[in-house]
Protein backbone atom coordinates (compact mmCIF):
# COMPACT_ATOMS: atom_id res chain seq x y z
CA UNK A 1 0.00 0.00 0.00
CA UNK A 2 1.15 3.93 -1.13
CA UNK A 3 2.05 6.08 1.82
CA UNK A 4 -0.16 8.39 2.35
CA UNK A 5 0.00 12.18 2.01
CA UNK A 6 0.22 13.47 5.67
CA UNK A 7 1.03 16.86 5.05
CA UNK A 8 -1.70 19.96 4.12
CA UNK A 9 -1.63 23.29 2.84
CA UNK A 10 -1.18 25.68 6.25
CA UNK A 11 -1.87 29.61 5.48
CA UNK A 12 -1.07 32.37 8.29
CA UNK A 13 -3.04 34.43 7.90
CA UNK A 14 -0.18 36.87 9.63
CA UNK A 15 1.75 36.92 6.20
CA UNK A 16 -1.09 36.73 3.76
CA UNK A 17 -0.86 40.00 1.54
CA UNK A 18 -4.35 39.22 -0.81
CA UNK A 19 -2.38 38.98 -4.23
CA UNK A 20 -4.21 35.90 -4.79
CA UNK A 21 -1.36 34.35 -6.89
CA UNK A 22 -2.20 31.43 -4.98
CA UNK A 23 -5.58 30.77 -7.43
CA UNK A 24 -3.70 32.08 -10.23
CA UNK A 25 -0.73 29.10 -10.34
CA UNK A 26 -3.55 26.55 -9.18
CA UNK A 27 -5.87 28.02 -11.92
CA UNK A 28 -3.73 27.61 -14.87
CA UNK A 29 -1.96 24.29 -13.31
CA UNK A 30 -5.49 22.49 -13.23
CA UNK A 31 -6.41 23.59 -17.08
CA UNK A 32 -7.82 27.27 -15.98
CA UNK A 33 -10.69 25.65 -13.54
CA UNK A 34 -11.12 28.31 -10.59
CA UNK A 35 -10.11 25.82 -7.63
CA UNK A 36 -9.34 27.73 -4.89
CA UNK A 37 -11.76 30.48 -3.93
CA UNK A 38 -11.60 33.32 -1.16
CA UNK A 39 -13.27 33.99 1.93
CA UNK A 40 -14.04 37.43 3.73
CA UNK A 41 -13.99 37.20 7.48
CA UNK A 42 -14.03 40.93 9.15
CA UNK A 43 -12.58 42.47 6.66
CA UNK A 44 -9.39 40.18 5.77
CA UNK A 45 -9.74 38.04 2.53
CA UNK A 46 -7.68 34.73 2.86
CA UNK A 47 -7.67 31.70 0.49
CA UNK A 48 -10.22 28.95 1.27
CA UNK A 49 -8.74 25.51 0.22
CA UNK A 50 -9.47 22.23 0.18
CA UNK A 51 -8.87 20.71 4.00
CA UNK A 52 -8.90 17.04 2.58
CA UNK A 53 -10.26 15.67 5.15
CA UNK A 54 -9.56 12.32 6.99
CA UNK A 55 -12.93 11.35 6.17
CA UNK A 56 -14.45 13.95 3.76
CA UNK A 57 -18.29 14.25 3.88
CA UNK A 58 -18.05 15.25 -0.04
CA UNK A 59 -17.22 11.82 -1.23
CA UNK A 60 -19.66 9.89 1.46
CA UNK A 61 -22.52 12.16 -0.28
CA UNK A 62 -21.90 11.99 -3.86
CA UNK A 63 -24.16 10.01 -5.95
CA UNK A 64 -22.45 9.86 -8.95
CA UNK A 65 -18.86 8.23 -7.42
CA UNK A 66 -16.88 11.53 -8.91
CA UNK A 67 -16.19 12.27 -5.56
CA UNK A 68 -13.46 9.81 -3.54
CA UNK A 69 -10.30 9.39 -1.94
CA UNK A 70 -7.39 7.87 -3.07
CA UNK A 71 -4.58 5.35 -2.01
CA UNK A 72 -2.90 8.39 -0.79
CA UNK A 73 -5.56 10.03 1.40
CA UNK A 74 -6.48 12.68 -1.41
CA UNK A 75 -9.55 13.34 -1.99
CA UNK A 76 -10.26 13.76 -5.78
CA UNK A 77 -13.05 14.05 -8.25
CA UNK A 78 -13.62 12.86 -11.68
CA UNK A 79 -14.99 15.48 -13.75
CA UNK A 80 -16.56 12.63 -16.25
CA UNK A 81 -18.50 10.95 -13.67
CA UNK A 82 -20.07 15.01 -12.01
CA UNK A 83 -22.92 15.13 -12.87
CA UNK A 84 -22.89 18.67 -11.21
CA UNK A 85 -26.04 17.94 -8.36
CA UNK A 86 -24.73 19.77 -5.79
CA UNK A 87 -24.56 17.44 -3.20
CA UNK A 88 -20.90 17.30 -2.27
CA UNK A 89 -21.22 21.72 -2.02
CA UNK A 90 -24.08 20.66 0.58
CA UNK A 91 -22.13 17.96 2.31
CA UNK A 92 -18.46 20.31 2.73
CA UNK A 93 -18.81 21.22 6.33
CA UNK A 94 -16.42 24.33 5.60
CA UNK A 95 -17.88 25.94 2.65
CA UNK A 96 -14.77 24.85 0.37
CA UNK A 97 -16.89 23.48 -2.68
CA UNK A 98 -18.87 26.58 -3.91
CA UNK A 99 -21.80 26.31 -6.29
CA UNK A 100 -19.35 27.84 -8.93
CA UNK A 101 -19.59 25.47 -11.54
CA UNK A 102 -17.58 25.00 -14.76
CA UNK A 103 -19.66 23.15 -17.64
CA UNK A 104 -21.54 22.07 -14.98
CA UNK A 105 -18.36 20.22 -12.62
CA UNK A 106 -17.66 21.46 -9.14
CA UNK A 107 -14.01 22.28 -9.28
CA UNK A 108 -11.88 20.16 -6.20
CA UNK A 109 -8.38 20.82 -4.99
CA UNK A 110 -6.53 17.35 -5.38
CA UNK A 111 -3.73 18.58 -3.38
CA UNK A 112 -1.16 18.61 -6.33
CA UNK A 113 -0.77 14.49 -6.03
CA UNK A 114 1.53 14.33 -8.77
CA UNK A 115 3.50 17.26 -8.36
CA UNK A 116 3.40 16.20 -4.36
CA UNK A 117 4.49 12.68 -4.90
CA UNK A 118 7.46 13.36 -7.27
CA UNK A 119 8.88 15.32 -4.14
CA UNK A 120 7.42 19.26 -5.10
CA UNK A 121 4.64 21.43 -3.13
CA UNK A 122 1.39 21.98 -4.43
CA UNK A 123 1.20 24.92 -6.95
CA UNK A 124 -0.81 27.45 -4.55
CA UNK A 125 2.55 26.73 -1.82
CA UNK A 126 4.90 27.97 -4.69
CA UNK A 127 3.08 30.18 -6.13
CA UNK A 128 2.47 32.08 -2.76
CA UNK A 129 4.88 35.55 -3.77
CA UNK A 130 4.36 36.36 0.68
CA UNK A 131 5.12 32.69 2.31
CA UNK A 132 1.35 32.55 3.70
CA UNK A 133 0.81 29.34 2.48
CA UNK A 134 2.78 26.24 3.59
CA UNK A 135 3.16 22.50 3.20
CA UNK A 136 3.66 20.67 6.22
CA UNK A 137 2.02 18.87 8.69
CA UNK A 138 -0.09 20.59 11.33
CA UNK A 139 1.49 19.64 14.49
CA UNK A 140 4.40 21.52 12.99
CA UNK A 141 2.49 24.39 12.95
CA UNK A 142 1.29 24.12 15.69
CA UNK A 143 5.04 23.55 17.07
CA UNK A 144 6.03 26.97 15.94
CA UNK A 145 3.28 28.70 18.58
CA UNK A 146 0.74 29.73 15.71
CA UNK A 147 -3.02 29.58 15.88
CA UNK A 148 -4.69 26.47 14.12
CA UNK A 149 -8.22 26.96 12.70
CA UNK A 150 -10.00 24.39 11.69
CA UNK A 151 -6.91 22.24 11.18
CA UNK A 152 -5.54 24.48 8.49
CA UNK A 153 -5.45 28.24 8.79
CA UNK A 154 -2.96 29.46 10.97
CA UNK A 155 -1.89 32.80 12.92
CA UNK A 156 -1.03 34.70 15.83
CA UNK A 157 -4.41 36.19 16.23
CA UNK A 158 -7.00 34.76 13.19
CA UNK A 159 -8.22 37.55 11.85
CA UNK A 160 -6.07 40.62 12.39
CA UNK A 161 -2.83 41.10 10.42
CA UNK A 162 0.16 42.20 12.45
Amino acid sequence: MPEKITKRVVLDLDLCVECRSCGAGCYYGHHNQPIVNYGVAEKVSMPVICRQCDDPACVASCPSGAMWQDDYSVSKRALELCTGCGSCIQACPFGVLTPQMLSHHVAKCDLCEERVLAGGIPRCVATCASGALRFEDVATTERDGLLVLSSRAAGHHPLKRR
